[in-house]
């Protein structure tokens, strides 16, 4: 008797893996309804990746839907539902590196570096409460990366997997990354309590 073995994510349901895949399917095949039911699915997290980087709502409304058009595009490159959503992200980010290119005025990279790595807006800081405010001064004193990896996995609710696609690094070097973050932040709230 032959058995199948099927592979479950521990990042993404298997049920909801499916129903990406079958989405996507439909999608190739030049279903708009599917498509339509993909754009609803990852919208809310790509307008929410970009609006932390440009800080303008209708800035992130039109960035967000030249990803989905820039995908609806090309659909046909992705091999497989799981690589969709990295790939998605991957767009979002390219876009947001143009519209700061595209800006009359000179930005410094450095500056664009720090909008793509979440830097909060004076308008985000007083929203957010005073255990909040203290956890992002905390962040920052992380090297660049940790920071990046713990916005990412934390802020973001992006899966490990596409964590990993997103900075090209392995899963496991994406653990190790939150690992050393979170210790690391253990050590500077004991300190900052003190």
């Amino acid at each position: 008797m032959e058995s199948s073995f099927v592979y479950i994510s521990e990042d993404r349901s298997y049920k909801e893996s499916l129903f990406l895949e079958n989405l996507l399917n439909k999608a190739k095949k030049g279903e708009t309804a599917a498509f339509g039911e993909l754009y609803n699915f990852f919208f809310k997290k790509i307008y929410t990746f970009i609006y932390y980087r440009v800080s303008h709502k209708e800035t992130a409304e039109d960035l967000a839907e030249e990803v989905f058009l820039k995908a609806y595009a090309k659909l046909n490159s992705i091999k497989e539902a799981g690589s969709l959503e990295a790939w998605l992200y991957k767009i979002a980010r390219n876009l947001v590196i143009d519209y700061y290119r595209g800006k009359k005025e000179r930005v410094e990279l450095s500056e664009v570096e720090n909008t793509l790595t979440y830097e909060d807006t004076v308008i985000d800081l007083l929203n957010l409460n005073h255990q909040q405010q203290i956890l992002n001064k905390l962040l920052k004193a992380l090297p660049q990366d940790q920071q990046q990896i713990m916005r990412l996995k934390f802020f973001e609710g992006l899966e490990n997997s596409v964590i990993a696609e997103l900075t090209g690094k392995t899963e496991g070097a994406i653990r190790v990354i939150q690992f050393r973050a979170i210790t690391k932040l253990r050590e500077l709230f004991e300190e900052y309590d003190e």
